[in-house]
């Protein structure tokens, strides 16, 4: 079963909140998964955390890229 998570995940099973998972992989650029193992009762469950960069607007884009073509 896979969820995305923002913040600890409770173990689906018994609701105990989790601190640490039992390892993590990034799938992709911007997706990391997390597999846990609840410490209480043993459920194993994964979670998968999504990260969403925010895109530079035309004026950034046009600073970085076309810096003081305007000669003056």
């Amino acid at each position: 079963m896979s969820a995305t998570a923002a913040s600890p995940p409770k173990c689906p099973h018994c609701e105990t909140i989790q601190t640490l998972p039992e390892w993590s992989e990034s799938m992709r650029a911007n997706e990391t998964t997390h597999c846990w193992r609840c410490m209480t009762c043993g459920h194993e469950f994964e979670t998968t955390d999504r990260f969403v960069e925010p895109q530079p607007s035309k004026d950034e884009l046009a600073e970085e890229f076309l810096p003081n073509l305007v000669v003056e």
